[in-house]
């Protein structure tokens, strides 16, 4: 499997739960990725057999217990819970409660692992425990369980905003060309492109006017003009001023394309002008609140720009 770390690919192994029974701890899917998405499916296949592994293996010392208590009086069946435990009981509750520590585990439950491995070593020291003891411990590993996985949450993203999210294949949300020519945007890109999935458009749209501020940079660049100690205003405005000066400029001319050039960077410097007086003055002066359908038109927009601009220029 591979993840993206400051814009690099890195290979992690993916450990599959019924490969690594003789392990203390499995990776839960949503812990080992946590950055991609994990289907319905995953956290099924994961959880539910341990789920019913555990929930049986309590029900089977439950039953055990009414088994080994039941006597009959005046013809009526009963069960005498006070009755001590027989090392036959004992021997087939410590396998059953090795049983639910062990999968405890394989679920992230580690209190509730800890309380069963508890539980055995008590079951296997010498001391008087009763069925009723044996029931009460089974009763409050549940408990337990019930309080662990209360804090395991998950989000849910519907289909529709599956397609932001970046993919194991595809891990760069504006695509591999931009990841290339413009690196740095890769942080905001993806951070843009999950803020969307999860519905928070305006951080979104704040992560998106900074990727617009590196195509503004890199043009900038192009046409010797700096922002390193100016704002968008006055770079953009020198950058337009250059470009309608092309056709005066005899390093241009000599240039075949340099009308189709000139073309070029004039639509880029005022897709960033119309950029700068529509959205990035109102985001970044925290006066711009956005909705999902706009925020989802801007990051569209911003890709689109990104992808043109690296048909000719790159950081």
């Amino acid at each position: 499997m591979k993840s993206i770390v400051a814009g690099k690919e890195q290979v992690i192994p993916v450990h599959l739960p019924y490969l690594d029974e003789g392990l203390e701890r499995v990776l839960q899917p949503w812990e080992e990725r946590s950055l991609e998405l994990v289907s319905w499916f995953e956290m099924l296949s994961f959880s539910a057999d341990a789920f019913y592994g555990f929930g049986r293996a309590l029900r089977d010392i439950r039953t055990d217990c009414y088994i080994g208590s039941a006597a009959c009086l005046e013809s009526e069946p009963v069960f005498a819970m006070i009755r001590p435990l027989d090392q036959k009981a004992r021997d087939k509750a410590i396998s059953s409660f090795e049983y639910v520590a062990k999968h405890s585990r394989h679920l992230g439950m580690k209190i509730t692992a800890e309380t069963a491995e508890e539980v055995i070593e008590l079951l296997k020291h010498d001391s008087p425990r009763n069925f009723q003891w044996l029931i009460d411990q089974t009763s409050g590993i549940e408990g337990l369980a019930r309080k662990e996985l209360r804090h395991k949450a998950f989000f849910y993203i519907p289909e529709e905003r599956m397609r932001f999210w970046p993919k194991e294949k595809e891990p760069f949300a504006f695509g591999r060309a931009v990841a290339d020519k413009f690196p740095s945007t890769t942080f905001d890109a993806n951070n843009a492109a999950w803020a969307i999935a999860t519905t928070l458009s305006t951080a979104a749209v704040f992560h998106l006017m900074r990727i617009m501020e590196i195509g503004l940079s890199v043009v900038g660049t192009k046409f010797g003009v700096s922002l390193d100690h100016t704002n968008w205003h006055p770079a953009i405005e020198q950058i337009e001023k250059k470009i309608r000066d092309i056709p005066k400029d005899g390093a241009w001319r000599l240039l075949p394309d340099y009308k189709e050039q000139q073309e070029f960077y004039a639509q880029a410097a005022s897709h960033l002008a119309i950029t700068k007086d529509a959205w990035r003055n109102y985001t970044m002066h925290a006066r711009g609140k956005y909705t999902q359908d706009e925020a989802e038109r801007m990051f569209e927009n911003v890709r689109a720009f990104m992808e043109k601009l690296s048909e000719r220029l790159e950081e």
